[in-house]
C-alpha cells in the first residue's frame, strides 16, 4: 500500500483491520465504512478512513470508561 494515494481499496482496508476483503465490502454496503466510486471501483478516502478509524477507536474507548465504571461501582456495592 503506498502511503500517498489518496484513496485506499477495499483489500487495503482488510488488511489493516486483519479481516477479510469480503467483510469490509459488508461494512461498505452497510453504509459503516465512507466511500466513493471512481468509475465501476469502490474507494475509500484516505481522509474519510482516517475520520472514520479515529471514531470507531474513540467508541471503543469511551465503551471501556463504561464498562469500567460499572465494574468499579459493583465493587463498591
Amino acid at each position: 500500500m503506498n502511503a500517498d494515494r489518496q484513496f485506499l481499496r477495499a483489500g487495503d482496508i482488510a488488511a489493516m483491520l486483519g479481516v477479510t476483503t469480503g467483510r469490509v465490502y459488508q461494512l461498505i454496503a452497510a453504509g459503516e465504512i465512507p466511500v466513493v466510486k471512481v468509475g465501476g471501483a469502490i474507494r475509500i478516502p484516505r481522509s474519510a478512513w482516517a475520520q472514520w478509524l479515529e471514531g470507531q477507536t474513540e467508541a471503543a474507548l469511551g465503551s471501556l470508561r463504561v464498562s469500567d465504571r460499572a465494574a468499579a461501582q459493583g465493587r463498591k456495592r
